[in-house]
């Protein structure tokens, strides 16, 4: 089993217009990227290498209207610079009747609706691609801000269109680099087990071990045994990697459940019969394109087999999380997501992934999840 984040949007920067809006606070399209090659990697010297970016754009909430969309990528030869230049590169959507155009001299591409209005409407659940491929990789290794600006408004409404930023971290990494197949000996272990992590990595850059407030330096190794483990973990693997000024990290995650786990609380008051873990309750099979919102009626675990693909999950509309691996790794995953009562939890598979698996529920309780699936 492995839990794998890919990089993700930070914190929204917005215009001063939007403060003190119902929608402040909230992303208007939560994205995620996924780079081909994985992880992406610097032209060596005296040559260059191509390589593609999907970002994908999910919205659950009310339609806006929206009247462009740009991509900003920093041209360059610096460590935080991207491409060398936009030559040969090309730009698609998903999205019927829009444009995408290269525009260097502003370092973005623009992606407009040639609609006769203008603009185009988002729907809940909409998903959104954009696609930019042959990208020009540049030759220092480093991290590039990746930016996206969404003009947008609410649909119906005949105000400005206001502008949502968001900036994605991409990696770029030594020709060569490569963290994967983040493996735990057991998905499921009893009280004081022990477990052993497996992975695969290339030999230079520096690899970390984090759980639970504690940092293990494991480079030169290639799997490590974690003793009594006495609760659910997540274990986080980094590699870190810096030339020069410029530097990149990839992370990967794997969660192990414990059966029976120890129990930290601050009060705890019980009265009369208490059930505390029911019976597994199958939601529904994964499908590519999927779109699931619901609220859960009691403490409980959400629980995700996956293959071939990954199932983005948002938690309160907070930020997009991933259980799974990208399609292209032909991999399977096992994930569990432990959530509160009242925890409104957002589902969605990629339209570009043909993935297959189910999604479980299992409550803290007798109390099954009403959605339809």
């Amino acid at each position: 089993m492995a839990l794998v984040t890919h990089t993700v949007a930070s914190p929204t920067t917005r215009t001063s217009e939007d403060a003190g809006t119902a929608e402040f606070g909230d992303h208007q399209l939560d994205y995620s990227l996924t780079t081909v090659p994985h992880p992406l990697t610097v032209s060596p010297e005296n040559t260059v290498e191509t390589a593609d970016l999907i970002i994908v754009g999910s919205r659950f909430n009310d339609p806006i209207e929206t009247n462009e969309i740009a991509v900003h990528l920093p041209i360059g030869t610096d460590a935080s610079d991207l491409v060398l230049d936009y030559t040969g590169l090309q730009a698609s959507t998903n999205l019927s009747n829009w444009t995408a155009t290269p525009q260097p001299a502003q370092s973005r591409i623009l992606f407009k609706p040639s609609t006769a209005s203008g603009y185009a409407t988002l729907t809940p659940e909409q998903g959104v691609t954009l696609q930019l491929n042959k990208l020009r990789i540049s030759h220092q290794v480093g991290t590039a801000p990746l930016g996206i600006i969404l003009k947008w408004r609410k649909a119906g409404t005949t105000g400005e269109f206001k502008s949502e930023a968001q900036e994605l971290g991409v990696g770029k990494f030594p020709a060569g680099f490569y963290l994967r197949n983040l493996k735990a000996s057991a998905d499921h272990i009893g009280n004081g087990d022990s477990v052993t992590l497996t992975w695969e990595c290339s030999a230079g850059p520096t690899y970390t071990l984090l759980y639970e407030g504690t940092s293990i330096g494991v480079s030169g190794y290639s799997d490590f045994t974690v003793h009594n483990i006495t609760r659910n973990t997540m274990f986080y693997l980094e590699g870190a990697t810096q030339q020069g000024t410029g530097s990149a990290t990839l992370r990967l995650n794997t969660y192990v459940t414990v059966n029976k786990p120890d129990l930290e609380v601050g009060k705890l008051d019980v009265h009369d019969v208490t059930t505390i873990m029911g019976s597994r309750q199958l939601l529904g099979a994964l499908a590519t394109g999927l779109a699931k919102a619901f609220e859960v009626p009691t403490d409980g675990m959400l629980e995700v087999l996956t293959t071939n693909g990954r199932v983005g999950f948002q938690l309160n509309g907070g930020g997009l999380s991933y259980i799974g691996f990208p399609a292209e790794m032909g991999l399977s995953c096992h994930g569990v997501i432990p959530l509160e009562k009242g925890v409104r939890i957002n589902l969605t598979t990629h339209v570009q992934e043909d993935i297959r698996g189910y999604v479980w529920w299992r409550p803290f309780g007798k109390v099954p999840l009403e959605v339809s699936w």
